[in-house]
């Protein structure tokens, strides 16, 4: 029979899990915590030159892949499993006992130079999820970006009016700009954020400003889980209207930042204008805030790749074996950005430790895709090989050109 894990590389792994599925049938419900079910495999390998302890180690090490095979396909898609390969191979099937939580070897046998032994396993279900989602592979659903939308209007008396105003009398809006805005964003499939569920004492501006102060607005919006914040001021004001003309003018001005809660940056600025015209001064005036605020929305999400609901946002850290060098870092991702065309935005980061770049990337991809791309990809000598856990972010070492 053909040793089906050690040719996976050659063989289109829904197949394999196919036909694991005939020789792996759970045997009980695993007792100790973070098991799997207890499957039974039977692994194979040829007896070359007459050297048993050789063979029985090969079919014992075929067996285990294939209890762990069968525990990887409980945890994704086979689609997203056959896929994954590249991924997957050398960190789970180059040492498969290590994800095994307890085995028994049931028989054994060598048949026309065929060692044959067939085990019983357990899984640790616990640590292969872990392990996945080192490299992307597993991780909760992805949700939506989620955005912070600040609006203040400019009211008739030379003050302003938001909802976040320590005085109730001022978060009376004359036209919602900042409502207009956020259902412009739904309706593009951004999350933005109900400024009821925030702790409005961390958004208290200070004497004199519009707008809190950047550390506790940044603060206020990464407890409530927002990527970004959107900052904009609204003015609302008459404009002229040709000789005789029995139709009103008005004129809109917003200006905007847009300021990331990550990297605690802004991303960018913008302002804007629109002129509203209706038989009703109050109608122009409103019909100017709705054309305003849908340009600024426009040119906000146009701009911000991560807000854009279709995009994915990551963070990869890479670890190389050294303290690295500006000019081998430059080179790298210099590299990986070219290998990487799916990417909407690459952006490195520089942590305390010496031989670590962080690289925050942007991608229509999935972090499941991006990994196998990443790791598939011709680097010009370097290579990468999935790490450890460091909290949330997907890790993978590098080794240059010149270590290997």
């Amino acid at each position: 029979m053909l040793n089906i894990i050690r040719n996976i590389k050659r063989l289109n792994i829904t197949l394999v899990a196919a036909l694991c599925a005939l020789v792996m049938l759970p045997a009980s419900v695993g007792a100790q915590e973070g098991s799997g079910p207890v499957r039974t495999a039977r692994g194979f390998a040829p007896v070359a030159g007459g050297n048993m302890p050789a063979a029985r180690a090969a079919a014992l090490t075929d067996a285990q892949q294939k209890v762990v095979l069968a525990a990887l396909a409980d945890q994704m898609p086979l689609d997203k499993l056959n896929s994954s390969a590249a991924a997957l191979q050398p960190l789970f099937f180059s040492k498969p006992d290590v994800y095994l939580q307890r085995f028994k070897i049931i028989s054994e046998t060598a048949v026309a130079g065929i060692h044959q032994i067939l085990i019983e396993a357990a899984a640790n279900d616990e640590l292969i999820r872990s392990d996945l989602a080192t490299i992307g592979l597993y991780k909760p659903p992805q949700q939506k970006i989620q955005l912070l939308v600040m609006v203040a209007e400019d009211v008739a008396d030379g003050s302003h009016a938001c909802w976040w105003a320590a005085d109730p009398a001022q978060r009376i809006v004359p036209f919602d700009a900042g409502g207009r805005m956020a259902e412009l964003l739904r309706e593009r499939g951004i999350e933005v954020l109900d400024p009821g569920t925030l702790p409005l004492e961390l958004l208290a501006p200070n004497q004199g400003e519009v707008f809190p102060a950047r550390g506790a607005l940044l603060e206020a919006a990464r407890r409530s889980g927002a990527a970004f914040v959107v900052m904009a001021r609204a003015a609302v004001k008459p404009a002229s209207s040709p000789a005789g003309s029995t139709v009103a003018h008005t004129q809109c001005d917003i200006q905007a930042e847009v300021l990331d809660v990550h990297t605690r940056e802004m991303r960018l600025h913008s302002a804007t204008n629109a002129l509203g015209t209706h038989i009703d001064q109050e109608a122009a005036a409103q019909d100017a805030v709705a054309k305003a605020c849908s340009r600024i929305v426009e040119y906000i999400l146009d701009r911000l790749p991560d807000a854009n609901a279709n995009n994915y946002r990551h963070s990869f850290r890479f670890a190389f074996p050294g303290p690295l060098t500006e000019s081998t870092a430059h080179d790298f991702f210099k590299l990986l950005r070219a290998a990487l065309p799916d990417a909407a935005r690459l952006t490195v980061r520089d942590p305390a430790e010496p031989n670590v770049r962080v690289a925050d990337i942007v991608s229509s991809l999935d972090a499941a895709a991006l990994v196998q791309k990443a790791l598939q990809a011709d680097l010009m000598g370097y290579t990468l090989a999935p790490g450890g856990t460091q909290g949330s972010e997907i890790n993978l070492s590098v080794t240059p050109p010149q270590t290997r």
